[in-house]
Formats: structure tokens, C-alpha cells, sequence
């Protein structure tokens, strides 16, 4: 278990090479820890809405990380509302099925994760 935590951070740290100490730099987003974050975001989120439909990430615009103590991910989003309800668990919900004209919504999402912890929080949502 360790030797993730160290790893993940040496990935951080690798990442920002070249850029100012303490910036956060571009990250790609198909990188495992940027989806869990990103998962977890989309989660709270949802948690935090009174809107009885899910929202999902249909398209990440940018991904950064800033070394801080832990990481943060900082997430540019198009959201789209589907048609899943919230309390309706066995249904699969999944963006692709959405037409290709649904509204979406752009939010920024920062998440600070520490992972030797096993702590994760939305720190900022900017919708």
C-alpha cells in the first residue's frame, strides 16, 4: 500500500517538472487518480443538487494537478443531465445514450486527495 502512495506522488512530482513549484500543471485525463477524482466530483455533485436526475461528466476540457500536502486535481467539465433518476440504482446511465444536442453545463471541480490518509474532498465547484 505504501508503495502506491509513493508512487503517486513521484508520478505528481514527475508531472510538474518544469514548472513552477507549487502550480498546478496540465495533467492527462485519462489518468487513473485524475477519473477517480473525477468520479468522486461528479458523486458530490450529484449529492449536492435537488434535482431529481443524475448529471455526468460528459466531456473533461483540462486536467491539472498542484503538489500541495496531498494532491489536487483541478477538473474543467461539460456536464450534461440524463435521464437516470437519482433513487433508481439498477438503471445504466451513460452519457453516449443522451442526443448529441442535450444541453450542457460547464463546472470546475477541485479536489484535494491524500491519499496515505485515504482522504478525499471537493475543496471548490464552480458551475
Amino acid at each position: 500500500m505504501m508503495w502506491k502512495i509513493v508512487f503517486a506522488l513521484l508520478s505528481a512530482l514527475l508531472a510538474v517538472e518544469g514548472s513552477l513549484v507549487g502550480g498546478a500543471t496540465d495533467i492527462d485525463i485519462h489518468n487513473d487518480d485524475v477519473q477517480n477524482a473525477l468520479n468522486f466530483a461528479v458523486g458530490q455533485h450529484n449529492r449536492g443538487n435537488n434535482d431529481m436526475f443524475l448529471r455526468q461528466a460528459a466531456e473533461v476540457i483540462k486536467a491539472q494537478v498542484q503538489v500541495v500536502s496531498g494532491l489536487k486535481y483541478i477538473l474543467t467539465v461539460k456536464m450534461v443531465k440524463t435521464n437516470c433518476r437519482k433513487n433508481n440504482f439498477d438503471e445504466v446511465c451513460d452519457v453516449k445514450n443522451l442526443p448529441a444536442n442535450a444541453p450542457t453545463y460547464q463546472c470546475t471541480f477541485a479536489v484535494w486527495s491524500r491519499p496515505w490518509l485515504n482522504d478525499i474532498r471537493m475543496t471548490e465547484e464552480k458551475c
